[in-house]
């Protein structure tokens, strides 16, 4: 059997694992989002199909959050199928090196690595931002809010002072679901309450329709539309609300250079872009990764700690992953120092254990 015959089955047996774990988990995803959905939306007229359809478009963007997982443990599932049948032991017999070994491997990680930014990053922030316009038009009762993400916005327009929080936010900041506003008098004190289930910005104003008023001392009272003044641009309200993971890495570098140009913090979308040039590099160092605990035979019964091994690597280094995300969003540290971090600390790693393995 040739070296190039050799790759290409390594190569094809890796791309086999990845797309049957990518399945396994995408449908399990899906079964676990579609329930959550549901229950959100439970006391709502809500549709089943819309739930479906809602929960169907969200899925791609958890998909991704997930693929140096899936990478990770499609390597495992490989090597150790090979180990099993002595595929490796015989091609490390005939003179292969582990290096050459895992070319496959690197060279298929880094592929899916590009494609997975170049491709399935647009398709995926397009199905969640489809996703976010039907969480609006459905008030966003099916949305379980942005997480860490300022919920809240202090807004001041035609002398009227007020607060708005969102539950979803589409249109580039444009329109909103699930909307909640309080007016506030001149000393900062709330004088009505505003709820309804969609809003948008229109011209120095968010025009919020069919919402419920309530004003101290009077039961609530239903408006067909009220215009609440506002001098927030679109930008920054996309910037405080929206998720990063609905915006492409073509559109990243655009929205935060108009951010930057409006003096608005742009932290979160640069920690997003330079999360997605990393990427491909941190594929191929989850694949290094796998390789410590996989790529030496084992007797028959010894997989298991391989897989744990391989969990607990993977658990540590998404730990790693948040943290730094998590002080690159907020300006603790540059955003490119803390996406890149991650990526040279696991292929280190994967070198180092590698080498002592190989070479002692």
């Amino acid at each position: 059997m040739s070296r190039r015959t050799l790759n290409l089955y390594f190569l094809r047996r890796f791309l086999v694992s990845f797309g049957s774990t990518l399945v396994a988990v995408f449908a399990l995803t899906y079964l676990i989002d579609m329930i959550e959905v549901s229950r959100r939306g439970s006391g709502s007229d809500v549709s089943f199909a819309t739930i479906a359809t809602i929960s169907a478009l969200r899925v791609p963007a958890f998909i991704e959050q997930a693929f140096p997982f899936i990478i990770l443990f499609s390597s495992i599932f490989t090597l150790v199928s090979l180990n099993r049948k002595m595929e490796l032991v015989v091609a490390r017999a005939s003179g292969v090196s582990v290096w050459q070994m895992l070319a496959p491997f690197i060279v298929g990680s880094l592929l899916l690595g590009v494609g997975s930014v170049a491709l399935y990053n647009p398709l995926a922030a397009y199905a969640q931002g489809q996703s976010a316009r039907l969480e609006t038009m459905t008030g966003g009762v099916t949305s379980s809010g942005n997480g860490d993400r300022a919920p809240w916005l202090r807004q001041n327009g035609d002398g009227t002072e007020s607060i708005i929080g969102a539950k979803a936010v589409s249109a580039g900041g444009a329109e909103l679901g699930g909307v909640t506003a309080f007016i506030l008098s001149g000393e900062g004190i709330v004088e009505e309450r505003i709820d309804a289930a969609r809003a948008r910005l229109g011209d120095g104003a968010w025009i919020i329709e069919d919402p419920t008023v309530t004003r101290i001392g009077f039961p609530p009272v239903k408006e067909t539309q009220i215009r609440l003044p506002t001098t927030l641009l679109p930008e920054y309200v996309e910037q405080r609300l929206a998720d990063p993971e609905a915006i492409s890495i073509w559109e990243l570098g655009g929205k935060i250079e108009i951010a930057r140009s409006l003096g608005y913090n742009a932290e979160a979308f640069a920690m997003r872009f330079h999360a997605l040039l990393a990427r491909p590099a941190l594929f191929v160092a989850m694949s290094l990764v796998a390789a410590t605990v996989a790529v030496r035979y084992t007797r028959i019964g010894q997989s298991g700690r391989m897989i744990v091994g391989g969990v607990a690597a993977g658990f540590v280094l998404y730990v790693i992953t948040f943290l730094a995300q998590a002080l690159g969003s907020n300006s603790v540290i540059p955003p490119i120092v803390a996406a890149w971090f991650p990526v040279v600390a696991a292929g280190l790693f994967g070198v180092t254990i590698l080498l002592h393995q190989e070479d002692g």
